[in-house]
C-alpha cells in the first residue's frame, strides 16, 4: 500500500498517476466499497464522510478492508489544521479521517506527503 497525503490542490493525484497510471477511483463522486476496482483510490477524506453520514465506523470500514487495500494508492487531503470545527459532524469528520490515515500509515509499505507538487517521503 502507497499512501498519499498532502493540503488541497498540492499535487497529490498527479504525482500517483505519474508512478500509477489513469485507474482511479475518486471518492468523492463514489461509494467507499468502489474503491476496491481500481489502483489508485483519491479523497480518501470524502469517502470517510460517507460512511459517517451512512451511520457506519470508518475505523472499522477501513480496518476490515485493510487485506483489499495492499496493493492500493491511497491519496488523502490533510484536514486537520487550522480551527476545531463549531458543528460536531465536521469536527467528528475531522477526528475519524486523522485515525483513518493512522491506521493506513502504520500498514502501508510506503507514505509520501506532497506540498507544492513536491513529493516528501514520509516511510518506506
Amino acid at each position: 500500500m502507497h499512501l498519499i497525503i498532502g493540503g488541497k490542490y498540492m499535487g497529490k493525484l498527479r504525482y500517483a498517476k505519474t508512478l500509477y497510471g489513469e485507474d482511479v477511483c475518486d471518492l468523492a463522486a463514489s461509494e467507499p466499497e468502489e474503491m476496491f476496482g481500481a489502483r489508485v483510490v483519491a479523497n480518501l477524506q470524502d469517502g470517510v464522510r460517507n460512511l459517517l453520514k451512512r451511520g457506519e465506523s470508518p475505523r472499522g470500514f477501513f480496518e476490515s478492508n485493510l487485506h483489499l487495500m495492499e496493493d492500493k494508492v491511497l491519496i488523502g487531503d490533510e484536514i486537520g489544521g487550522g480551527i476545531v470545527p463549531v458543528d460536531p459532524f465536521e469536527s467528528l469528520w475531522r477526528d475519524e479521517t486523522g485515525f483513518v490515515y493512522g491506521i493506513l500509515a502504520a500498514r502501508a509499505d510506503r507514505v509520501d506527503r506532497v506540498w507544492a507538487g513536491l513529493p516528501c517521503r514520509l516511510k518506506g
